[in-house]
């Protein structure tokens, strides 16, 4: 055993007396964190996971308290209910997690059952067979099982690949660097596991500098986790907000702002590649007749069903957007003319085909497609699309009409 002589004051060694001014210390920093918490919350209202958060602080404050008062209470108190509760919080912030990354909670009821043998393990090495070595490799082998379980959940994380891509902040850099830290906390619990079957501590009124240090260490490592949630949650929300500042609201595309950065940077891409890209400006005819004759909700109606027909009608690697009342932009990637024409009108057709419009209306759209040129500025080539779709309209709609380039090259279909 790793034990060093010290002085004993009415029965209970200076060690754990600072074991005890340790843990009430750990109490007042998680107080003040949980209060911060709080205040997030107010500040921020709709901050996904930090409701779970601030549970699984509460719970963490409610478990070290208890462990704070080990000389002076019964054990079923500093023991099975302190422990306990520093599970359920560890269980918690596994949901604070899953709940910020929007991510199934598939361990949370095996988190339960967990719980549950846990609590009858301490339970039989307290009162049974009493047990020190035994409770903290249950204890440690517990949080180890929780801080795996959020490693693997916050690994498994993969941000969606959509048009938005490159536009909206990133949440890989603190998700990784949450589920290292994860990691980090389940290594320290195993590593304790392995030192305490070495050096077996005493009873807790003796106990050694090994047993100090882990609780110094998971205390640093747990705020560590909390604040680093706080930061996952704002980052998030903070991503929340610029998808909606760059959707459409009625759609779910994009708007016509986050389609023209995206514009620009493909313009950039393509520039460099030799290739080139397709834009198809896509215009709903006679639109407002149907809201003058059927109302505002059959034009919203009208417009949802051509965006999800158009979405179907795309390739995975073209992006939709809606950059007008009734006007939708498509940007086709490493796409040929021909290519694109051949799109245009498959599109138009789908379209046309559409029924179950109020009063039998048929609805048709026209199309421009123009094709990018080196040279062209982004608003360059969209005036040409929109010059176009223009020409689709005025030779008597529901048509596909391909822009001239620059050059005079294509003619007018």
């Amino acid at each position: 055993m790793l034990h060093f002589e010290e002085l004993t004051v009415g029965g209970i060694t200076l060690t754990s007396l600072y074991m005890s001014y340790l843990m009430c210390g750990y109490a007042a920093t998680l107080a003040l964190v949980l209060a911060g918490c709080r205040v997030v919350v107010r500040c921020v209202p709709g901050l996904r996971g930090v409701n779970w958060l601030s549970w699984a602080l509460f719970c963490a404050l409610a478990g070290v308290l208890l462990l704070a008062i080990r000389p002076f209470a019964p054990a079923w108190m500093t023991i099975l209910a302190a422990n306990e509760a520093l599970f359920v919080s560890s269980l918690l912030l596994y949901c604070a997690a899953a709940d910020v990354l929007a991510i199934r909670m598939d361990f949370r009821s095996w988190g339960i059952w967990l719980l549950a043998i846990a609590f009858t393990v301490n339970g039989y090495f307290t009162y049974f067979h009493p047990s020190l070595t035994a409770r903290i490799l249950n204890s440690s082998g517990t949080c180890a099982l929780y801080a795996v379980a959020t490693a693997a959940l916050l690994f498994q994380y993969e941000e969606e690949q959509t048009d938005l891509a490159g536009l909206v902040a990133t949440l890989q850099f603190p998700t990784m660097a949450l589920a290292w830290l994860q990691v980090l906390t389940a290594a320290q619990h195993i590593l304790r596991c392995v030192l305490t079957e070495l050096y077996p501590p005493g009873d807790f009124a003796h106990i050694d500098l090994i047993q100090l240090g882990f609780s110094y260490a998971s205390m640093v490592l747990n705020l560590g986790t909390g604040c680093g949630l706080i930061w996952l949650a704002l980052c998030g929300h903070r991503q929340d907000l610029q998808r909606i500042a760059r959707t459409d609201s009625l759609t779910g595309l994009l708007n016509r702002r986050a389609f023209e950065e995206m514009l620009a940077r493909e313009l950039q891409r393509v520039k460099h590649n030799g290739k080139s890209l397709v834009l198809l400006l896509l215009d709903i005819d006679r639109f407002k007749v149907v809201n003058d004759t059927w109302g505002h909700l059959a034009g919203d109606r009208v417009i949802r069903q051509v965006s999800n027909t158009l979405q179907k009608g795309l390739r995975p690697s073209d992006a939709l957007s809606r950059v007008g009342g009734e006007e939708f932009v498509a940007l086709l990637r490493d796409a040929t003319t021909m290519q694109a024409e051949e799109i245009a009108e498959r599109l138009r057709t789908e379209i046309a085909d559409l029924t179950g419009w109020p009063g039998g209306a048929q609805i048709t759209i026209s199309i421009g497609v123009a094709q990018s040129h080196p040279d062209e500025t982004p608003e360059e080539l969209f005036h040409r699309c929109d010059q176009a779709m223009y020409r689709s309209k005025n030779s008597g709609r529901n048509l596909v009409t391909v822009s001239e380039l620059p050059s005079g090259g294509l003619v007018v279909l």
